[in-house]
């Protein structure tokens, strides 16, 4: 058991019994499909280290919010870089924060907010801000999964070189040769550059499931209890399926399709993103058109006018005045459309850009003037669900924290390579650049991807013509040039005990479709709730549905999952009074895919966390 200071104990901000010997047998193949690596056993080192503890510098925020909270802790542990060689390459470190419950606790519970790539140290805590009994209830463990946030980073390496000599395209939906070339290059760069390390090899879902079990070996648990979002979804389901007997309570939340391919799950971008973006909120932005200067009054209005601002943007690019870009507002959409309250900011985001459009300045850039601008033509009610200072912060015309910013700006490769790129045309010879931690390389190192680049380009082509928001979105994705076999495996969840999965039904990074298939496969192990008329990405604690939450608070501290799959109502989007029916895929309006309470209410901890998450979702 490992021993905590003598102080109060822990918490924290998309693992038994002791000296556990894990079967090294390998699983049956089964028929078709991938084949289960062999578990591997823990060596008796790692359970041994010693655990250097000190109080987590996001302890404060954590009791500033609720004081009376217990003290989180936080430390590093060391684990084997590749869980089925320990000795064969350096260990890695694991970034872990923890709290012993306030009461009699019900077990080890952890928690994961997505990405893949999230960095998941500050979430256990921030939930349970808004959820008390689970510090009363469960000793609390976060961490940040290995290669991201302060475990061991994944290091995508390239040279200036390399950059410099990249083609460029003005608008990566515009459907042309240059834009397939740039596109190709771009991804070969990629995989170039995140499998430069022997580590980005080993930065992959099913190691990341090896961590969990030993974290929940390390504390000397008898079982796992989870509550994960998005690709925490993913890793809920390979935990389980790997280690069906130690699976406690688990809540899966706004679920990837997790028994299919990281392809598959990518591919419902385009449609799942413009659904959510058609069918609430230009709506929304239209009924609130008295509250809104500018965007206009209908839905045909108001996309006729984003529109015409993308339009604009692309244009001066092309002209070679402007660096603001009619793809990265896309992108700004996509991502900021996760929440509900973030209809807020996502009209900002174009008010901006539309002011930015009106009076371009001579830098090529957004500067405070255009959010200035912005902000004022939106009413009083609507500034209280964000700051200007926020949005000052977001666009970076006023100075944030690293922790406010990752927060507050929408990140993607594409933003990631300009940055890069514009670094490397300052350097002065051929010299290294880290890109940093880029999340896509679990997805490469997960499933099996198409290795010919022109299969995406015709799905980017075809994605682009049908859904003409982010129908592009995807391009040619660089696992298509990944150089390592996945380390995949055929999920059925055999011996697990039931799950219980909430989805939405308009999640826009999430498909509905791909979650209810992922529940068909698993039907045996898994309870669906679905919420109609909702959008949110990311539901239990904190819900937009009372219905949601209260089935997830049942079963979270009771262990009751209810006796059959339900369907749930939700609440009005910010500033309503009435929910807006959308005839979507719960009332059977369905996209076919091939066989096989209000959210300004969240504690700002956790809403940073989600942000943050969501900000990096193109990553």
């Amino acid at each position: 058991m490992i021993r905590l200071p003598k102080i109060a104990l822990a918490l924290a901000a998309a693992l038994v019994v002791p000296q556990v010997a894990i079967s090294s047998a390998s699983a049956v193949p089964p028929a078709k499909g991938p084949v289960d690596p062999p578990v591997p056993s823990i060596p008796q080192r790692y359970l041994d280290q010693p655990v250097n503890w000190s109080v987590c510098s996001f302890d404060a925020a954590v009791k500033n919010l609720y004081p009376q909270a217990p003290t989180t802790n936080c430390a590093k542990v060391r684990v084997p870089m590749d869980w089925a060689h320990p000795d064969a390459h350096p260990d890695v470190e694991v970034a872990i924060a923890y709290s012993r419950a306030t009461g009699t606790s019900k077990g080890l519970m952890t928690t994961n907010p997505g990405g893949p790539g999230g960095a998941g140290l500050t979430l256990s805590a921030s939930l349970a801000i808004d959820k008390p009994q689970l510090f009363s209830d469960f000793d609390l463990l976060g961490f940040d999964p290995r290669g991201f946030g302060r475990s061991t980073p994944l290091q995508c390496l390239t040279t200036t070189e390399k950059l410099n000599a990249l083609p460029t395209t003005p608008d990566y939906k515009e459907r042309t040769r240059q834009t397939h070339r740039v596109e190709v290059a771009e991804a070969r760069l990629y995989a170039d550059a995140c499998s430069a390390t022997e580590f980005g090899q080993f930065v992959s879902s099913q190691q990341t499931v090896y961590d969990m079990e030993f974290l929940r070996a390390l504390f000397d648990a008898r079982q796992l209890n989870l509550i994960g979002y998005s690709y925490g979804t993913w890793l809920g389901g390979w935990y389980a399926d790997t280690y069906p007997s130690k699976v406690g309570r688990f809540v899966i939340d706004s679920n990837m399709d997790w028994t299919h391919t990281q392809w598959d799950n990518v591919n419902f971008d385009p449609f799942s993103g413009q659904r959510r973006r058609d069918t609430q909120l230009f709506p929304w932005i239209a009924r609130h058109a008295d509250q809104i200067s500018g965007l206009g009054g209908t839905f045909t209005q108001v996309r006729g006018k984003y529109n015409a601002i993308r339009a604009g943007l692309v244009a001066r690019v092309k002209a070679g005045t402007s660096a603001v870009r009619g793809d990265d507002l896309d992108g700004i959409i996509y991502s900021t459309q996760y929440g509900n309250v973030r209809f807020i900011r996502a009209t900002l985001d174009i008010l901006i850009h539309d002011e930015y459009l009106k009076d371009p300045s001579t830098s090529g850039q957004i500067e405070v003037r255009h959010v200035d601008r912005a902000w004022a033509r939106i009413s009083p009610e609507l500034q209280a669900f964000d700051t200007l200072a926020a949005m000052r912060a977001r666009y970076g015309v006023t100075p944030a924290s690293a922790t406010t910013a990752a927060a507050l700006r929408v990140d993607s490769t594409r933003s990631i390579l300009a940055d890069a790129r514009a670094a490397a045309a300052k350097a002065t010879g051929d010299a290294v650049i880290n890109l940093g931690a880029i999340g896509t390389t679990v997805r490469c190192n997960d499933t099996k991807w198409n290795s010919d680049p022109r299969f995406y380009l015709r799905e980017a082509d075809r994605m682009a013509a049908k859904y003409d928001f982010f129908g592009y979105m995807n391009g040619v994705p660089f696992c298509a040039f990944w150089p390592y076999e996945p380390q995949d495996r055929k999920l059925d969840l055999k011996g697990s005990p039931r799950m219980l999965m909430i989805q939405g039904e308009l999640d826009p990074a999430t498909a509905y479709e791909g979650a209810l298939r992922t529940h068909r496969d698993t039907a045996m192990a898994t309870r669906f709730v679905a919420i109609d008329d909702e959008g949110q990405h990311g539901q239990y604690v904190g819900s937009a549905s009372s219905c949601a939450e209260e089935i997830g608070d049942r079963f979270v501290f009771t262990g009751e999952l209810p006796g059959r799959n339900q369907v749930c109502g939700t609440s009005p989007l910010p500033a309503e009074l009435s929910v807006y029916a959308v005839d979507g895929p719960v009332d059977g309006n369905a996209v076919r895919l091939p066989k096989s309470k209000s959210d300004h209410r969240v504690n700002p901890l956790l809403r940073q966390a989600l942000d943050t998450v969501a900000a990096g979702t193109l990553r």
